[in-house]
């Protein structure tokens, strides 16, 4: 999974720019039945940040209830990588199947430390497409992993 997004928070002089966002899943997938699989993953996000902080004019006052920053200055910047490790659980339904394309939805819970505790697992539809041990995989998603879309390739052992 790739993303990327911009974070302004104004009230507090500071920038934030995420260029890049990738995500590693590590899973197994225990096959209950031909439509049921019980999957568990580990998901580990790397998110690349660069923030840049703003200098003050002046401290908030009764006058002004906000501290004001000084925009057109040169701001401080820090950069950095952030590893974000969730841990997923969830039952997938395969709704069709043929030799190299599943359709399928999903459903379950995640364990993401320091941000929420738990986290629903939601993907109304998925496909994985290939044969043999490479396959694509792009679903329909609210998950730990990723919001609204997942797009990735994977391998199975």
């Amino acid at each position: 999974m790739l993303g990327s997004g911009n974070n302004y928070r104004m009230m507090n002089g500071v920038r934030e720019n995420h260029p890049l966002r990738a995500c590693i899943n590590l899973g197994y997938t225990y096959a209950i039945n031909e439509k049921w699989d019980f999957n568990f993953m580990v998901d580990l996000a790397q998110d690349y940040y660069r923030q840049e902080f703003y200098p003050k004019i002046h401290d908030a006052t009764e006058q002004t209830p906000y501290p004001e920053f000084d925009f057109k200055a040169e701001p401080t910047v820090k950069s950095g990588v952030n590893l974000w490790p969730s841990y997923m659980i969830d039952f997938r339904w395969k709704w069709y199947r043929t030799d190299a394309v599943r359709l399928y939805s999903s459903f379950g819970l995640s364990y993401l430390p320091w941000v929420w505790p738990i986290f629903p697992n939601i993907s109304p539809i998925g496909v994985n497409f290939g044969r043999n041990h490479f396959y694509g995989v792009a679903e329909f998603t609210l998950s730990t992993s990723a919001t609204f879309l997942l797009v990735g390739a994977g391998y199975r052992f």
